[in-house]
């Protein structure tokens, strides 16, 4: 993406969804992290936006000299437009990857081990890769991998 490994504010779109607005000293390796499912607490959100606007995630972005003035970016950035999933009023139900997480919870069996496990993945907020083993295939199969960095 020619992400620099620089400061600056981001923001993701899927479709007409800003599901996560973020600052990082570098761009490149937090946006890496997002697309990896890694050890990102907007990850839930981006997902379940792909998944609900069925497009995948894309990424602006804007340089800033320190990250001291991205935050302060990223918070004229919030005010203006609130905080994210926007517009709120129709992708509330992406706060947190509730729409997604519900319908992993109904393709796997609401009482399932899958269940449970989706469950606990989304709580924490992170890691959301582990959603992609093998034994969540027909699950996925069921739902649909949103697109995005992670289909296979």
């Amino acid at each position: 993406m020619g992400l620099p490994a620089r400061p600056g504010l981001y923001i993701v779109t899927c479709g007409d969804c800003m599901p996560h607005v973020g600052t990082s000293g570098s761009l490149a390796g937090r946006v890496r992290a997002l697309a990896n499912l890694g050890t990102h607490r907007g990850s839930a959100e981006v997902l379940c936006a792909a998944f609900c606007t069925q497009a995948a995630p894309s990424v602006w972005w804007e340089e800033q000299p320190t990250v001291i003035a991205a935050r302060v970016r990223e918070k004229a950035f919030k005010l203006h437009y609130g905080e994210p999933p926007q517009p709120r009023s129709r992708y509330r139900a992406c706060v947190n990857g509730a729409e997604l997480l519900g319908a992993i919870i109904e393709a796997a069996g609401p009482d399932s081990w899958e269940a449970g496990y989706a469950e606990a993945v989304f709580e924490i907020g992170e890691k959301l890769s582990l959603l992609f083993r093998p034994r969540f295939e027909a699950i996925w199969e069921q739902v649909g991998v949103p697109p995005g960095p992670w289909v296979r």
